[in-house]
């Protein structure tokens, strides 16, 4: 199979993601954006079709389709809103996390519960039956209903399960993801007792890992494509010069090479999927697709601003929100230079 080829089941769940998306995602996700309102009513709309279970085995009550059509969906995603994108992510990432420690699923797959995983790079710690530790950026942190905790205990790792009553939120207002209720949120002496511990939870937080970082790839490279596409349209539009930009050799130098770089990432992210599906170790892969395509993405947005002029810089368009969001995705997750950092480790041993 052709790496960027979908089965017909695969291409049919993609196709309801983007008519879910052109219908009711793309026409409110700058209002929503510029107002930093939560994405309720979409995420419910996500619930309806049922794809939180896309990657998750039909035994626990999933599809069990796997991470492919996942990163196709999410693409459809990214190129109108990273921030629904991204929470799509979190709820698969607990979906996952609980299913391989062994937990239920039934209300995160349901979408009953807005459900968010916060990974080992926070440093959450369980000691004497109560955690410590302060996450400082969880994207639906400000709605999440349950957090799903990779921590450490006596130095193992730990997956625990915390209500979201439970953690103590801080909303932030930073500089992308306005509608994914990013928070930072405090477990410090929240009671709780390990789903699972050892290797099992090891195997759980590496599984919803590995999945985030193909996840955000996936979004880059729809936020990537977002913005190539309103560079194309604002320079066709656009006349300077006596002729439209879009007939510029300068401009399209800045389209060409934003759009090798979105590709690039485009490949790298439907690779560690299928690696992963295909039950190899796709931690390598994902990072590096997780890399390369947030930065696909941050290039993207930059030329498209550079291309728009003043215009960029303002919310009527949609490229200084690709650009905002992308510079958010490069923070989460520890941050691209950490990622940086692992992926030399793993190539260099």
């Amino acid at each position: 199979m052709h790496n960027l080829q979908l089965t017909e089941d695969q291409d049919m769940i993609v196709d309801t993601v983007r008519k879910f998306v052109a219908d009711a995602v793309a026409p409110k996700a700058q209002e929503l954006d510029e107002h930093r309102t939560f994405v309720q009513e979409q995420f419910g709309g996500l619930a309806e079709l049922g794809v939180f279970g896309l990657c998750v085995g039909e035994a626990a009550g999933g599809v069990g389709m796997g991470l492919v059509p996942f990163t196709a969906a999410l693409e459809a995603v990214g190129v109108h809103s990273s921030s629904l994108a991204r929470l799509w992510i979190g709820q698969v990432q607990a979906a996952l996390a609980l299913e391989a420690a062994g937990g239920d699923v039934g209300e995160v797959l349901a979408g009953a519960v807005v459900a968010t995983f916060v990974g080992p790079e926070h440093g959450i710690v369980l000691d004497g039956g109560k955690l410590r530790g302060l996450a400082r950026v969880v994207p639906a942190g400000g709605q999440a209903g349950m957090f799903v905790v990779a921590a450490q205990q006596n130095g193992s790792p730990v997956l625990v399960v915390v209500p979201g009553s439970d953690g103590k939120r801080c909303e932030l207002k930073g500089l992308g993801l306005a509608s994914a209720a990013c928070a930072a949120v405090d477990f410090g002496g929240v009671a709780a007792s390990p789903l699972a511990s050892g290797a099992a939870a090891a195997t759980a937080i590496a599984t919803a890992q590995r999945a985030g970082w193909i996840g955000v790839a996936a979004t880059a490279v729809g936020g990537g494509n977002g913005s190539i596409a309103q560079a194309k349209k604002h320079a066709g539009e656009r006349i300077a010069f006596g002729k439209p930009l879009l007939v510029q050799e300068a401009v399209q130098r800045k389209l060409v090479e934003a759009r090798r770089a979105v590709d690039a990432g485009r490949q790298l992210a439907w690779h560690a999927a299928r690696l992963a599906d295909l039950g190899q170790d796709a931690t390598e892969a994902a990072l590096m697709a997780r890399i390369t395509a947030v930065d696909a993405m941050v290039l993207a947005a930059d030329e498209a601003i550079q291309i728009h002029g003043g215009f960029g810089y303002t919310v009527e368009y949609h490229v200084e929100r690709h650009y905002r969001d992308g510079k958010m995705l490069e923070v989460l997750d520890g941050g691209s230079d950490a990622m940086r950092t692992r992926l030399a480790a793993l190539q260099m041993a």
